[in-house]
């Protein structure tokens, strides 16, 4: 549950009404996201499952998927209005002109927080760890399965030596 004294902070912070904030907290946002956020002093913030399938395995912070880019700036509000500093990784998208146009929005809208963009999408990044797609093909899975399961059980086994350096976050 999101505290009123959050909802205000995250109406500040996205320059919306507080029912709107409230409204989105509950409706954007995954199920357990707030409660995450609230126990822990930071967090990386990524776009989906597979993305925390494999960072998760690569970072000491707690990884939590938003469900897409859009939720990402209501995601980091929440996040800071509960004392969570976020980090946000995500995706280049270069190969599409309006997602590439959609992502510098979003870089604007996240100012102020520590974003990492990977130069080409997940898979692309992940197409450039030996070890990784070793691992993946033993789980009889590939990248275009896009399985969560099967990639984090590939980046436990895969070598951190041949790590791509997109994937390297500091």
């Amino acid at each position: 549950m999101i505290s009123e004294e959050a909802v205000a902070h995250v109406a500040a912070s996205l320059r919306i009404s507080t029912n709107r904030a409230r409204r989105l907290a509950h409706t954007a946002l995954p199920a357990g996201f707030v409660r995450s956020v609230s126990l822990t002093s930071e967090a990386l913030l990524v776009e989906g499952p597979t993305d925390v399938a494999v960072f998760a395995a690569l970072v000491d912070v707690p990884v939590l998927a938003v469900g897409g880019k859009n939720v990402l700036p209501l995601a980091v509000a929440v996040a800071r209005a509960h004392g969570c500093e976020p980090r946000v990784v995500l995706d280049a998208d270069a190969h599409h002109y309006r997602a590439q146009r959609g992502s510098e929005r979003l870089l604007d809208l996240l100012a102020g927080t520590v974003v990492h963009v990977l130069p080409v999408d997940l898979e692309a990044a992940l197409r450039d760890w030996p070890s990784f797609l070793a691992a993946l093909h033993r789980t009889g899975s590939g990248l275009g399965a896009k399985d969560p399961a099967a990639y984090a059980a590939a980046v436990g086994e895969a070598g951190h030596y041949d790590l791509p350096a997109a994937l390297v976050l500091v």
